[in-house]
């Protein structure tokens, strides 16, 4: 069993040097606890993922742009509207080279099956 994201959930980049929220924007009726659950159409950069500060990729250090490259390990039966839902052990990796992953799966304690 494995917790579902959503809106709100805190992410973390292994080349960034800040936390950043993710916004939920693939769809907007499905819920838990008044926060929207996150699918795997939400790996828009800047705008689903936000930036994480500094990308420590080269140097001298630029803004992180986020550049997802679609999201991995989501649920494998469930989904909303046919796109999968993200849990608690999905991440996805940046054209840049670092791993975004959760540090937090949102205001929700809701555990699924995958």
């Amino acid at each position: 069993m494995v917790k579902i994201v959503t809106d709100g959930a805190i992410m973390c980049c292994t080349l960034g040097t800040w936390q950043a929220k993710l916004t939920v924007l693939s769809q907007s009726f499905r819920s838990i606890s008044g926060a929207l659950v996150a699918t795997e159409e939400d790996k828009i950069g800047l705008d689903n993922i936000p930036c994480f500060g500094v990308c420590r990729y080269s140097y001298p250090y630029p803004s992180c742009i986020p550049q997802p490259q679609g999201w991995q390990q989501t649920t494998q039966k469930d989904s909303v509207n046919g796109m999968k839902k993200l849990t608690e052990q999905s991440f996805c990796m940046c054209a840049k080279g670092g791993r975004i992953s959760f540090v937090d799966t949102g205001s929700n304690t809701f555990v699924e099956s995958e």
